[in-house]
Parts: C-alpha cells; sequence; structure tokens
C-alpha cells in the first residue's frame, strides 16, 4: 500500500480534491486532513470539516498522526509489545525459581510459593524492560521524508495523508489536476 502526503496551501484545494474523489467515488484506505500547525481554524472551517469527515475523510493534528510522529510510534509499539512481554516474563520467572530452587529472597522469610511470586514479579518487570529497549531499537528512517513535511506543515500549508487500498493506485490524475504544492512518498 503507497502511503503520500499532498501539501496544498489552503483548505479550499483540500476541500476542492475531496469532492473530487466523491464525485469519482475514488476508494481510499485512508484519507486524513492535517491543518497547518500555525493556524487557527476558523468556525466555518470547523463545522466543514466536522460535517465532512464523517463521509470521505479524517481530520487530524499532524503530532496524532502515527505515520508523521516516531515519539507516538515508539510508544504506541511499546504499548503492544509488554502486553505479551510482561505475562511471559511472569511465567518465565516463576518457571525459574521453581526450577533452580533458589532461595534468594530467604532473608524476608518467604515459603516456596512466594519466592516463586518474587521470581515472577521480577520476571515481569524484565519484560516489560525489555517492551522498553525493543520499542526504542527499531529505527524507521524516515527522517529525510519527515523533515521536510514539517517544514511545510510549519509553514502553513495543508497536507493530506492518502492512502490506496490493496490493490488498486491513488488516483494520480485526479491528484494531479489540483494545484497540489508538492507530493512526499512514505515509505512502508
Amino acid at each position: 500500500m503507497t502511503k503520500s502526503i499532498v501539501i496544498f496551501e489552503n483548505i479550499d484545494e483540500c476541500i476542492k480534491l475531496f469532492n473530487v474523489f466523491k464525485e469519482k467515488s475514488v476508494m481510499l484506505s485512508e484519507a486524513i486532513l492535517i491543518p497547518p500547525l500555525s493556524e487557527k481554524i476558523s468556525s466555518d472551517y470547523t463545522d466543514l470539516l466536522n460535517s465532512k469527515s464523517n463521509i470521505s475523510f479524517k481530520f487530524q493534528k499532524f503530532e496524532d498522526i502515527r505515520i508523521l510522529n516516531p515519539k507516538l510510534d515508539r510508544k504506541i509499539r511499546q504499548k503492544d509489545m509488554s502486553k505479551w512481554l510482561m505475562p511471559f516474563g511472569f511465567i518465565a520467572g516463576i518457571a525459574f525459581s521453581n526450577m533452580t530452587n533458589l532461595s534468594t529472597f530467604s532473608f524476608l522469610g518467604l515459603n516456596n510459593i512466594g519466592e516463586s511470586l518474587i521470581g515472577g514479579l521480577l520476571g515481569m518487570s524484565s519484560g516489560y524492560l525489555g517492551s522498553i529497549v525493543s520499542s526504542a531499537s527499531i529505527n524507521i528512517n524516515r527522517n529525510k521524508e519527515l523533515r521536510s513535511i514539517i517544514k511545510f506543515n510549519k509553514e502553513g500549508k495543508w497536507l493530506i495523508l492518502l492512502e490506496n487500498q490493496i490493490g488498486t493506485e491513488l488516483p494520480w490524475a485526479l491528484i494531479k489536476q489540483t494545484e497540489a504544492k508538492d507530493i512526499i512518498f512514505l515509505e512502508g
């Protein structure tokens, strides 16, 4: 699936593109309108965006989009990984405590069950730490693409994130007919 960012000078051009997509029955997997960072949106446009957003596109801020915000992407990835690493670590900690019969916490006066539970808690905490380290170690090298997108957004440009459906192409002919300032392709 191809993801691309289409950059426009103002919101009217964005709305025109979405209207053309609606007229031509263009089906997209995702269409997100991203406002400029510096611009306040008037109440007329807010009403327009809220009425259209249920039909053909979503309206989101730049920092709320996972593919454009590496910190958000890392946070979501870490949360997802901790959901399976923490229980696995708990079970592995209990198993290790039972297999080795170590009495590491005997000074606390714990029996075998207490020792196993402490081992499970330590295993669970190591699973949590593992989720943090593994989510931070994945580096999607989009810095070059993101720098130019952030620059356009700070300059007051409107962005549209488009993603085609599986097995279809983005409607390049329709996009090129608009007055788009630039088109940036995102990998993966």
